[in-house]
């Protein structure tokens, strides 16, 4: 079990952890803290990151929640690794596979602010069932379908932060190259019908797209994908990059400020959001 080290990275997890499995157990905050003996303020603070866990009230409130034995212990460590005091070392928070997927979805699932530069696929949050399916089984064609069809259903059920309610919703920019778009993932159907799925979701007051076309002049250059989380309640910002082997969480202000004047810069040499639905329907009708 990889732990994060970062303090901050590893109190936000904990919260949004623990807040998803109340919510999911229709649970009241005023429930939760009777079990653990406390007053409903310090479960707001664990719940958004600001306060550091007993890990006996963290069993007790996973036991409480109905979490799987598993969920349990991997909360308790969460709890467990939490320094009392520490002074950080780096900025960058590494995180090796596979606890690095699973702090992404706390991350993304607790998100109200999302951007992001994507290069060679659609977003996730975008994606559509088939072509999903299509970039799995082209990373791992010899996986047994069990573990696609698990893959598949966990890259679906992230897209209901997009749909939430009674919390802040998810506000997702995106600005995608034209690469994306081209690349044939699946089959010509497959590729059409993501399109479409991109236009229509481009319509969503809280959804931005914006296509980087090939002949934008004089646009800068980025190597790698990269997004830009905000969480509100946390007070929380950070650059998440991701590469073969992991993830890296960038959380300075001096870090997270360049990649967003560098979005900046590639958002102004992509079409606007009018354009780009032309631009995605013209290249949906071209895949026959």
């Amino acid at each position: 079990m990889d732990i994060p080290s970062d303090p901050e990275l590893l109190k936000t997890q904990l919260g949004i952890e623990l807040r998803r499995l109340r919510e999911e157990a229709g649970y009241t905050a005023l429930e939760a803290v009777a079990v653990i003996g406390a007053q409903t303020p310090k479960l707001s603070k664990l719940e958004n990151g600001n306060q550091t866990a007993d890990p006996e009230d963290i069993r007790k409130l996973a036991e409480f929640y109905g979490a799987s034995p598993e969920q349990r212990d991997y909360l308790i460590a969460l709890a467990e690794a939490q320094p009392k005091r520490r002074r950080r070392r780096r900025s960058g928070q590494r995180d090796a596979v596979p606890d690095w997927f699973r702090r992404f979805l706390a991350l993304e699932w607790d998100a109200t602010e999302i951007r992001s530069y994507e290069i060679d696929m659609i977003p996730g949050l975008l994606q559509t069932e088939d072509y999903a399916r299509s970039t799995i089984v082209a990373w791992e064609p010899e996986a047994d379908e069990r573990i696609i069809q698990q893959q598949v259903a966990t890259r679906m059920n992230r897209q209901a932060a997009l749909k939430r309610n009674g919390r802040p919703s998810l506000r997702l920019e995106v600005v995608i190259s034209e690469a994306a778009l081209r690349r044939i993932q699946g089959s010509n159907a497959i590729m059409r019908a993501q399109l479409r799925h991109l236009l229509a979701a481009s319509k969503r007051p809280n959804i931005t797209i914006r296509i980087l076309p090939f002949d934008a002049p004089d646009r800068i250059t980025m190597a790698s994908a990269f997004q830009l989380f905000r969480l509100a309640e946390q007070n929380f910002s950070t650059v998440y990059l991701e590469d073969l082997f992991g993830a890296t969480y960038l959380k300075e202000p001096e870090e997270f400020t360049q990649y967003s004047k560098v979005l900046g810069r590639l958002r102004d040499a992509a079409l606007d959001p009018e354009k780009s639905r032309d631009f995605l329907d013209k290249m949906a009708g071209s895949y026959t």
